[in-house]
């Protein structure tokens, strides 16, 4: 998810056809109050939900796609 991440992580999973990258900021590396550092958390949680609710939006409406019948 975040650049650290990608870089860590390998690139072939063993029956993984397609690999996705999120490019997301690491919240446990921000500075600041208590507050500002929740409030990152927050605000990457919410980033991440809001990619994930589009991304399975977007599957269903292929899935939906292929099992229309076709005339």
């Amino acid at each position: 998810m975040c650049a650290d991440a990608e870089a860590r992580c390998p690139s072939v999973w063993p029956g993984v056809q397609h690999r996705l990258h999120w490019q997301f900021d690491d919240p446990a590396a921000f500075e600041g109050t208590e507050e500002e550092k929740l409030a990152k958390f927050r605000e990457v949680r919410d980033q991440i939900k809001a990619a994930v609710e589009a991304f399975v939006a977007q599957e269903r409406a292929k899935y939906a796609a292929r099992a229309t019948p076709r005339q």
